[in-house]
């Protein structure tokens, strides 16, 4: 049998389930000492329930196997007890909530293929393109997402094939494509303008949950100056040594 036991000392609950026990975690008191056991005969006498009836006083704890508290305020069966229902209704729960989540998010073929590359570094001044494949629903324009902080870090050279509307949305400018009934190739022209190592985004639309992204980072560098001929003295002993 599981038990509640009242601390004499602060007069709180506390289950014999409770992690701290048997420390009243209200008051701190020991509550399994001997003179709070039905069986405790008094001060320096011998238990009859403790192995080798050792002498016992009140404050004594002999972590007794037969240790009944004096002051119980309920006892329930372990099957019912207050912790195996907490357990048994989290794992139903816990159960419950796995089966829904299988349910609803069942694997749904993707609508959008994309397939995206371009260079990792580029010369500072250079043109850099962006190749993109887009595979999407027949009879839907496909809408090509920039990140406008992109746009910020490079300037925009063409886009093919040519966009028939543009609009600004939020953090991206949007580009509706024509409408292609196979895989469309897609290429984006950029010129970078200064150096840096920068995060290149771009997203392609069709409905709002249809869509997929693609991301890489470019790093533009400075163009390094060929080595200078050697010049005077310097030529001559260059000479001579060959």
């Amino acid at each position: 049998m599981l038990r509640t036991v009242i601390c004499p000392r602060c007069g709180e609950w506390m289950d014999e389930t409770h992690p701290d026990f048997p420390r009243c975690v209200f008051c701190g008191e020991k509550l399994t000492q001997c003179g709070f056991c039905r069986a405790f005969p008094g001060n320096g006498k011998p238990c009859p329930k403790a192995k080798g009836h050792p002498i016992v006083y009140a404050s004594s704890d002999l972590n007794c196997p037969h240790f009944v508290p004096k002051l119980v305020a309920k006892q329930t069966h372990p099957i019912l007890s207050p912790a195996v229902r907490w357990q048994t209704a989290a794992s139903l729960m816990f159960t419950l909530s796995v089966l829904m989540v299988a349910f609803l998010s069942r694997p749904v073929p993707p609508k959008i293929l994309l397939a995206a590359k371009a260079p990792s570094q580029v010369v500072v001044g250079d043109s850099l393109e962006v190749r993109m494949l887009v595979k999407a629903a027949a009879n839907q324009p496909v809408r090509l997402r920039l990140d406008r902080r992109l746009l910020a870090d490079f300037q925009l050279i063409g886009i093919s094939p040519l966009p028939v509307k543009v609009e600004q949305r939020g953090q991206f400018y949007e580009f509706v494509l024509p409408v292609s009934h196979d895989p469309q190739p897609v290429t984006v022209k950029f010129k970078s303008t200064r150096t840096g190592e920068y995060a290149m985004r771009a997203m392609v639309v069709t409905a709002p949950r249809n869509q997929a992204e693609w991301q890489a980072k470019v790093k533009v560098v400075e163009q390094t100056a060929p080595p200078k001929p050697p010049k005077g003295l310097a030529v001559i002993a260059m000479a001579l040594w060959r």
